[in-house]
């Protein structure tokens, strides 16, 4: 329902363009006289994805700035330099570096490798020493560089660098979106883990797990040393201040089993900042409530390996969901405008571009701005740019309403009285509990006009039959 909802309200908000469309009498038109519907039975999943990924290409254009996250995908110049005990640059490490334009790091996808989970972090978060706890996401902007420090691990690999501490310089020099965040596709994302979830026995690296937790200092609570049904994933360091205070703390889980209950005794730096704690011995009463892998679950219920893989899935499939119809739009053709049709856009626009004037004539006065409606209009259609938005604005909702009818009418889909009054129902119910006032469904038809509620159900009763029409699209539970 959620999903039906914020299809109607993504449609509805453009509903001023279809307003006055039944004055064209679409029921008795033969259709095929004006578009060319493109063969819809069987539709590509492959070309949905590139759809994605052009429509993700085409938001980076104009991106100034961005927080990056899980999904994210960047172009970057990077350059990594190793640091003394008193902070400063020695030598530069040419294997890290990729700072000139042949060089640069292209089509890096954050969070997609486990083994730079600390790099990625730092990428994300407003850190100037990767690992540190930081909730707060990083602004980056295009083309402006920043930097942290990562400290490797004493037996890292490479023995010239193990235990060093190295710089990283970067600068962003392209960033496409996810489009859908994790936020977004997390009540998807987990009706997945619903439907294959499986559990394990063996905490190993890379497990996700929840515990009950209790801290002692010689037998007595502390404030803040508790805590129920915490879940976390063994080896991506995104712990609690508590228990990031201890070096290497998830070592002392490893080898549990699930619904074992066992004491962890760890002694706190002099120096970790928390005076409760500092300098003591703390044992930790813990309980393991859950315990899975992601990726075997993944592995085991889809054709993909880890978290990246489905997440980026679940966003192509967010993505399907908007914008199959605006697919089949791009890739069927026009041959002509109805004339009546067409004008009707065209006064439409016209009312939109009076309704947009006189709004901001308003908004412009209350913060203090005298405008009238001439010098209103110049300042935002300047040199009669108005005209243009009318021609094309018109052209666009016309082709868009007879493609609509045709998937109808292709797919043999029958959307009668009943089915609109529902749906008029619905949305006045939804608009009262998303803008917190109340709507009657005469408000709803005011607001926007019967016809184009009844084009905005329409996409919206259409997209889910067309989407069985999808080809080689990946089965994900849930």
């Amino acid at each position: 329902m959620k999903k039906i909802f914020c299809l109607l309200l993504s449609v509805a908000m453009c509903a001023v363009l279809f307003t006055g469309c039944g004055k064209f009498d679409m029921e008795n038109a033969d259709i095929s006289e004006y578009v060319t519907l493109a063969d819809i039975s069987e539709i590509p999943y492959e070309n949905l994805v590139k759809a994605y990924e052009d429509y993700r290409e085409y938001l980076s254009e104009d991106m100034k700035s961005c927080a990056l996250s899980t999904g994210y995908t960047i172009d970057f110049f990077v350059k990594a330099e190793l640091l003394d005990e008193k902070g400063k640059a020695t030598e530069t490490i040419e294997k890290w570096t990729h700072n000139t334009e042949n060089d640069m790091v292209k089509g890096y996808d954050v969070c997609r490798n486990s083994s730079f989970s600390l790099f990625d972090e730092a990428l994300m978060y407003t850190v100037t020493e990767a690992g540190a706890q930081n909730t707060v996401g990083r602004t980056v902007e295009i083309g402006k560089e920043f930097f942290f420090t990562m400290k490797l691990d004493e037996d890292y690999e490479d023995a010239a660098l193990a235990g060093k501490t190295v710089k990283f310089t970067v600068n962003v020099k392209k960033a496409l979106p996810a489009v859908y965040p994790d936020s977004y596709i997390s009540e998807r994302l987990g009706d997945f883990f619903k439907a294959a979830k499986t559990t394990k026995q063996t905490v190993e690296k890379g497990d996700t797990l929840t515990i009950d937790f209790k801290g002692t200092i010689e037998g007595k609570e502390f404030d803040g040393g508790a805590g129920s049904n915490y879940s976390f994933v063994i080896g991506q360091s995104r712990l609690i201040k508590l228990f990031s205070l201890v070096e290497d703390f998830e070592s002392h889980l490893l080898g549990h089993t699930l619904g074992e209950k066992f004491n962890v005794t760890v002694t706190y730096p002099e120096d970790c900042g928390v005076a409760t704690v500092a300098g003591k011995e703390v044992v930790f009463s813990i309980e393991i409530k859950d315990l899975y892998n992601d990726n075997e679950i993944i592995r085991n219920a889809t054709d993909y390996e880890n978290m990246w893989e489905l997440k980026y899935a679940l966003r192509v499939e967010s993505y399907i969901f908007y914008a199959l119809v605006t697919y089949v739009e791009d890739q069927s053709e026009l041959i002509s405008y109805p004339d009546k049709l067409l004008k009707n856009f065209e006064k439409i626009f016209k009312n939109y571009v009076k309704r947009d004037v006189a709004e901001r004539v308003l908004e412009y006065a209350e913060a203090g701005y005298s405008y009238n409606k001439k010098e209103m209009k110049e300042l935002l259609y300047p040199d009669g740019s108005d005209l243009t938005y009318i021609e094309e604005g018109s052209k666009a909702a016309a082709y868009s309403y007879m493609i609509a009818v045709a998937i109808q009418r292709e797919l043999d889909l029958d959307y009668a009285e009943k089915d609109y009054e529902r749906d008029l129902k619905l949305m006045a119910e939804e608009y009262t509990e998303y803008y917190g006032e109340t709507y009657t469904t005469k408000d709803i038809v005011s607001l926007y006009g019967e016809e184009v509620l009844r084009t905005s159900f329409l996409v919206a009763f259409i997209t889910e039959p067309l989407m069985e029409y999808i080809t080689g699209m990946p089965e994900i539970p849930g």
